[in-house]
């Protein structure tokens, strides 16, 4: 993953990370919260989620951005 440098990549990391909590929830109720594909599924989310804070710290103020 690389970092997130214009509003486009900022919009396109949220929605990947929507994607991803679906996709997350509907395996672990399918699978259970301690399967190997959740938890790797998680972990990308976090890898996302840095992603997005490292890009609001870069570009206060960030709340024109949300939504």
């Amino acid at each position: 993953m690389r970092a997130i440098h214009t509003v486009g990549e900022y919009r396109s990391s949220m929605d990947r990370i929507k994607d991803l909590k679906h996709r997350m929830w509907m395996l672990a109720s399918q699978k259970g919260n301690l399967h190997p594909d959740v938890i790797r599924i998680s972990q990308e989310i976090d890898e996302y989620i840095v992603l997005v804070q490292r890009y609001w710290q870069k570009t206060k103020p960030f709340d024109s951005q949300i939504g």
